[in-house]
């Protein structure tokens, strides 16, 4: 076994405040359920309506039509890990740097390590993990919004920037990864500036 395993097991073991961390990884479950159904729902009501195809080369069939268990192949992917590391992260909260807390957009683009529970670390990759869920349902929501946007027929957010990125990459993976990099780091810089609030008001109410 690994050292980072070894670690990631220890950290697994009691830790104050189990029972709030279990409501709001309860509710980020809930969250994630609820907004991939929408994703679902719409992705297949504007299909229907013969307005749009999928694009996400992951999870079509090839046809533009939306592969339905490939979805849930990713998405129940997506769950464990961003569980796993959100139990993890929320365990860890108390070794979270300072500085980040303050200045939050300093975390922004300091996420370019290989093992995020290294001790050199922890004290930035913590609060990443811990503000990556709400951008994952973020996200889901804002996919799920344009979504509907297509199926009623209304200029939708994603298209015209997704046309844009494919006749410069001529690739639909390469467009498609290259579309979540930019619409997913804004969401992440809300999420850990509103992580950071939220902590740093944990700190104070338990001094």
């Amino acid at each position: 076994m690994t050292s980072s395993a070894k670690f990631l097991i220890k950290s697994m073991k009691g830790v104050k405040g189990e029972s709030d961390m279990r409501k709001w990884i309860g509710l980020y479950v809930a969250g994630f359920l609820a907004l991939t159904g929408t994703d679902l729902a719409s992705t297949l009501w504007a299909a229907s309506k013969g307005n749009g195809q999928e694009f996400n080369a992951t999870v079509s069939d090839g046809a533009g039509l939306l592969a339905v268990e490939r979805l849930l192949a990713v998405n129940g992917g997506l769950l464990l890990f961003s569980v796993g590391m959100l139990w993890w992260a929320l365990r860890q909260r108390d070794r979270i740097g300072p500085g980040y807390l303050a200045h939050p957009a300093r975390a922004v683009f300091n996420y370019f390590y290989l093992n995020p529970f290294a001790d050199k670390r922890i004290p930035v990759s913590a609060l990443h993990y811990i503000a990556f869920a709400p951008a994952v349902l973020m996200f889901k929501a804002i996919v799920s919004l344009n979504n509907s946007l297509i199926a009623v027929g209304i200029p939708d957010l994603i298209t015209p920037l997704a046309v844009f990125l494919d006749k410069i990459l001529a690739n639909d993976m390469a467009t498609y990864w290259t579309i979540i990099v930019v619409l997913f780091h804004p969401l992440w810089w809300v999420s850990l500036h509103l992580v950071a609030r939220g902590l740093v008001k944990e700190k104070e109410c338990s001094a």
